[in-house]
């Protein structure tokens, strides 16, 4: 525990007895029995565990894409725990950026407008410098006017990633962002993802099922039936 990085700023997310339960007929699954983490500003964070283990409960949380049944969840200071669907997509906007395992990205809309589109639906003016910029971030300057069926899976992939870069996201949470990818370039975007941390000052919150990628990152979280098994300081990368 000495090797843990001392973080002085209050957590983006913070977690205490996450629980979220459904209903199989007569039986209870509990998805998430309980969990409590927090994710600072400056850190990636990967999340491991088996099919069922409630990984994919615990991301949909922590991105507001979902409300617990129990427990508490700040968002940047705000309570998210029973709220509207409404108020979740506040909560999120501004705040939380998404990659997925399926890119996602429009055909018809070029690497630059892909990039471009969440500032949309934030209805925010479009900053083409900006986006020049981040796409320099993630080695994609010179695509910019590409469709996407121009690109290779990675280079996709960087596109996504920027995607979630261009509102100025305080947290980058990732599900599975190398299930389409080989290994080459699984590694690259995980190595993308420690550059963007470091650079930026970025929470990076990822899930995989590659163990080998996600020790790559300074916390290693792993989950089995809804709860915290183990977490783990990856002090050779701190």
């Amino acid at each position: 525990m000495n090797n843990i990085k001392k973080i002085d700023s209050s957590p983006i997310i913070e977690a205490q007895g996450l629980k979220k339960y459904y209903k199989r007929g007569i039986e209870t699954i509990k998805a998430l029995d309980g969990v409590s983490l927090k994710i600072h500003a400056g850190e990636m964070v990967s999340i491991l565990g088996p099919s069922g283990s409630g990984k994919t409960t615990l991301m949909n949380l922590l991105s507001c894409l979902d409300a617990p049944d129990a427990g508490e969840l700040l968002v940047a200071g705000r309570s998210v725990a029973g709220v509207s669907e409404e108020e979740l997509v506040e909560v999120r906007q501004g705040v939380l950026g998404f990659v997925f395992q399926k890119f996602h990205l429009l055909p018809t809309l070029t690497v630059a407008e892909n990039v471009e589109l969440p500032l949309m639906f934030l209805r925010r003016k479009v900053d083409r410098e900006k986006t020049m910029a981040i796409l320099r971030q993630v080695d994609l300057e010179n695509r910019a006017g590409h469709l996407p069926r121009e690109l290779s899976g990675g280079q996709m992939q960087r596109v996504a990633i920027a995607r979630a870069l261009i509102s100025d996201s305080q947290v980058v949470i990732a599900d599975e962002p190398t299930g389409n990818l080989d290994r080459a370039n699984g590694e690259a975007v995980f190595a993308l993802f420690r550059r963007l941390v470091k650079e930026k000052n970025l929470a990076v919150v990822v899930t995989t099922h590659n163990v080998a990628l996600g020790e790559l990152a300074d916390r290693v979280i792993t989950l089995e039936d809804g709860r915290i098994l183990q977490q783990k300081i990856n002090s050779a990368i701190l």
